[in-house]
């Protein structure tokens, strides 16, 4: 019994017998890395000798989801057994990991606003301890938990953990009228439709035996004619950590270039979540949903076209969105309804996806009487994006445009819809504009509609999928949608 239980250790960690005491440490939870910018090979055994048979290399996979439970410590190093985006992986030296750092969004401008105090770890992207790995943003020292958006000027706030510290300035808008607009009374008639409350089906597989689907879908209706991409990995992390979860629920959608971004949360209640971004020319339909359990050098060639945040503040991240350098997106409550509190714009880097700056903006009436929280937006430029309104009392959708002028946010009214879409008031499940025939797309459930900028319903497209649309982008002619149980990406040509 003592042989086998030994060679299986051979096996499993790639350790040549020694009676040298060779130092180790388990965790009971996966702890989740921030590999540095310099390249370090990962290793397939680690010896008393020191490691060797090199795999790959940490720069290749930079943007990685990186995960370890178990270190052990070599001559005076110290080595971790990685899982790299939920795939059995080796191990790598202790350096390579981001140790003792802090990154933040460093400029934070606020509207001015009596309703609302700005949560200053908001801005953390992450925090590593002085082993690299991730720890809560709860345990963070702050100089301030929150700060008022009345108190006019800049301040500047410390971040501190061990030895890690960082610094951001929050600046307070001094124009007290700013966001406060007269609203239009003219409205489109809309369209109500028929639909259910919750969804009833899903890609196949999933929730069965949750293995890989291995057919596309064709779906039609009205202009738009939905072909599936490809299908996405369930997850690509092991264990449940908060930190290093990543997935199974998609919530916002962009595509960019040549590169798709899914906000992807492991609980869709919560306020933090991973950004993922595909590469869409190296990508097969099928392939990457068997990622876990593929040959290390396929696995390699297919991760090096993944990209994976850090765990970020995203709201509900249904108005993800992208212009040429950056990614946007409106970290909204999507629990408050008409509520005065400022709203979190959040300008994200496409290089690290980590964000760079926070706004926050409003849109109240000119009495100051009525809000309009919006739950989904979509970034045109960096100086320009559409928001829609629900509003609920008066059986009407309200379009939204709000331009960056100098650092203020200003809004005004361009459209607005009678009616309701949906007759039992299910969510609007994503939010797109078609820059070349200036249209909006917007999703509820199975149902897509094409609206003008004024609010007129133009057509609808209705899919009898049973599923949920988790985001929808336009792209150069293109219409991307997100379908949730599996994640799926679908496109469509439009016109």
């Amino acid at each position: 019994m003592k042989k086998i239980s030994f060679i299986f250790l051979l096996l499993i960690f790639g350790f040549t017998y020694s009676s040298q005491k060779i130092s180790a440490k388990s965790y009971g939870q996966y702890q989740t890395k921030i590999v540095n910018n310099h390249k370090f090979q990962i290793y397939e055994r680690l010896t008393r000798k020191g490691p060797s048979r090199p795999m790959a290399n940490t720069r290749s996979l930079r943007l990685a989801n990186y995960q370890s439970k178990l270190s052990r410590k070599v001559r005076g190093q110290r080595y971790w057994f990685l899982y790299i985006n939920g795939h059995s992986a080796g191990w790598v030296n202790e350096k390579a990991f981001r140790r003792s750092k802090i990154s933040v969004a460093r400029h934070i401008s606020l509207v001015y606003n009596p309703a609302y105090k700005f949560p200053t770890r908001d801005a953390i992207n992450y925090v590593t301890n002085s082993h690299g790995s991730v720890i809560s943003k709860s345990k963070v020292n702050v100089s301030a938990k929150s700060v008022s958006s009345t108190n006019i000027g800049s301040h500047v706030i410390s971040y501190n953990y061990g030895k890690a510290h960082a610094k951001a300035i929050v600046t307070v808008r001094s124009d007290e009228q700013e966001g406060i607009v007269k609203v239009r009374n003219k409205f489109k008639p809309g369209k109500t439709q028929s639909t259910w409350k919750h969804h009833y089906k899903t890609s196949g597989n999933w929730g069965k035996s949750y293995a890989p689907e291995t057919k596309s879908h064709k779906l039609k209706s009205g202009n738009l004619d939905l072909k599936t991409v490809f299908y996405q990995p369930a997850t690509l992390s092991i264990g449940n950590s908060v930190q290093g979860a990543v997935g199974p629920t998609p919530e916002g959608l962009t595509v960019s270039g040549k590169r798709a971004y899914i906000a992807m949360f492991q609980k869709p209640y919560r306020q933090n979540a991973r950004i993922v971004s595909y590469n869409l020319k190296k990508v097969p339909r099928y392939e990457l949903q068997k990622l876990p359990w593929l040959s290390w050098n396929k696995f390699v060639a297919l991760s090096k076209n993944i990209k994976i945040s850090p765990l970020i503040k995203l709201g509900h991240g249904q108005s993800l969105s992208s212009t040429k350098n950056y990614l946007y997106v409106i970290a909204n409550d999507h629990t408050l309804k008409n509520s005065f509190k400022s709203e979190e714009i959040m300008q994200i880097r496409k290089s690290d996806l980590t964000i760079k700056r926070i706004w926050t903006f409003r849109i109240w009436n000119a009495r100051k009487k009525y809000s309009y929280y919006v739950h989904n937006a979509v970034f045109v430029n960096d100086h320009r994006f559409y928001a829609v309104f629900h509003n609920g009392r008066k059986h009407k959708f309200q379009y939204w445009q709000v331009d960056k002028v100098g650092n203020k946010w200003v809004p005004k009214q361009v459209g607005a819809s009678q009616g309701e879409f949906m007759r039992n008031n299910s969510p609007m499940q994503g939010l797109t504009y078609d820059k070349i025939n200036k249209n909006f797309y917007l999703a509820f459930n199975d149902y897509i509609f094409k609206i003008a900028k004024n609010g007129k319903v133009l057509s609808t497209s209705h899919f009898n999928t049973g599923r949920e649309f988790e985001g929808i982008s336009a792209r150069r002619g293109k219409l991307f949608a997100e379908l949730a149980e599996r994640p799926e990406l679908l496109v469509s040509p439009i016109n």
